[in-house]
């Protein structure tokens, strides 16, 4: 009997031995299981954090590249507001010395045939109270026509309408300087960039 004893301890023996060895198998499968995920997640929220931290570098990036440009571009135009401000005033006193030489007279008898040719015969002359000496020059050009002084004509030249007042042509000075300065700004393409 002691026999039977020994191979049935030694049976349960075995089993247990082997039912152990099965569990550490099974325990070390689940563990290498949890550290894989483990790595897996901590790879995945690393770069989460790393993508999460480049996207902010990018984006104050941007912005800085974006606020350095705009500040170059705000300078420049700047500038070129200065550059035009200068040019026009420089004008403008050119202008004013133009007017009051003997070429203004001639300049004057030129935009009245224009006028003429755009508004008709049938005409009003607008001129600067200071260019009335000239009318006679106007009326060379249009007998009929009635000449009114007006003050908003600063620089010189003329604004001519048709008698109903329907139309209306603007050859000052004044209009030219601005449709050059217009030009001046739509052609003064500068590039920061």
């Amino acid at each position: 009997m002691d026999n039977r004893l020994e191979i049935f301890l030694k049976s349960v023996t075995d089993y247990a031995d082997a039912q152990c060895k099965k569990l550490e198998r099974t325990a070390e499968t689940q563990t290498q299981k949890e550290i894989t995920a483990y790595k897996k997640q901590a790879v995945d929220i690393s770069k989460s954090n790393t993508n999460r931290e480049i996207g902010k570098i990018q984006s104050e990036a941007a912005l800085k590249a974006a606020e350095y440009e705009s500040g170059k571009r705000l300078a420049l135009s700047n500038l070129r507001n200065e550059l035009a401000d200068g040019i026009f005033d420089e004008a403008t006193l050119k202008i004013r010395d133009f007017t009051a030489s003997a070429e203004y007279s001639a300049f004057l008898k030129r935009s009245a045939q224009r006028l003429v040719g755009a508004v008709g015969t049938e005409i009003i002359f607008y001129i600067r109270p200071c260019d009335a000496v000239y009318s006679s020059v106007l009326k060379e050009v249009a007998p009929q026509a009635e000449i009114r002084e007006s003050e908003q004509i600063k620089l010189g030249g003329i604004i001519a309408t048709d008698k109903s007042e329907n139309l209306r042509a603007d050859d000052t000075l004044e209009s030219r300087l601005g449709d050059e300065k217009k030009a001046f700004f739509e052609n003064a393409d500068f590039k920061v960039f």
